[in-house]
């Protein structure tokens, strides 16, 4: 009997799996936009989650995904979930897509993937001043090739997070197998020496670069998942 293979996509700090709307119309395969705590309902809602509650929250989504094994599209700091998941699930997940991701080495968080000083200072930065960036910097580092409708939406649902979503340090087993990083040659929000790194701590084998900002599934869906399928193909994921 073929095996039901499904793709799980986790989206970044601040957005909604609504960000997955266009994208999602391009796939076949049974799709599972995660969706993590409390979205548009207030700057404080996720003050005192601890990084485990957004873990949960996607273990539980995925627990009631039709499919016997799926593929993790991780994009920004959901790579840091997208680790866990993967080693939380090995056996099931067949690949491990990265979109211009965070990916901490084992034992470290999404600030420890910072330059110096930045590693030291943003935790700071962010326990002073929030985890909502200003409108400016979210539609200058988020949104700088979108249409102006788009930027608008994101800027208008951007839901803060708990600031322990970035500075717990986050422990797995291995890195998970068959991995391709999309790196995004436009990206304002994570730079290209970022990215370089990133590559580096998931051991990748595979890159394909996108000329796209932070959000390709917004501004270039189409391309997005013709990237994400011509890699599927190649590797026989399916097979």
């Amino acid at each position: 009997m073929k095996e039901n293979i499904g793709i799980v996509l986790i989206h970044g700090a601040g957005l909604g799996n609504y960000i997955w709307s266009e994208t999602m119309k391009h796939f076949k395969e049974p799709i599972l936009p995660i969706s993590f705590p409390n979205r548009e309902v207030g700057d404080k809602a996720n003050a005192k989650l601890l990084f485990v509650d957004y873990l949960n929250a996607a273990i539980e989504q995925i627990d009631n995904l039709a499919a016997d094994r799926f593929i993790i599209v991780a994009h920004s700091i959901g790579g840091c979930i997208g680790l866990k998941i993967s080693d939380h699930y090995k056996e099931r997940v067949l690949s491990f897509i990265a979109i211009s991701a965070i990916l901490p080495k084992n034992g470290k968080s999404f600030t420890s993937c910072f330059p110096m000083p930045q590693k030291f200072i943003l935790p700071i930065i962010l326990k002073l001043f929030g985890t909502k960036p200003p409108q400016k910097v979210i539609k200058e580092e988020l949104c700088n090739d979108l249409e102006i409708s788009q930027s608008k939406e994101v800027i208008e649902r951007f839901s803060p997070e708990s600031i322990k979503l970035y500075t717990t340090k986050i422990h797995y087993g291995s890195l998970p197998k068959n991995t391709l990083f999309i790196k995004l040659s436009n990206d304002k929000s994570v730079s290209q020496n970022m990215q370089n790194k990133m590559i580096e701590n998931l051991n990748c084998k595979e890159v394909v670069e996108l000329n796209s900002g932070h959000l390709p599934m917004l501004g270039k869906p189409k391309q997005l998942v013709e990237i994400i399928n011509n890699y599927l193909n190649k590797t026989e994921i399916y097979l």
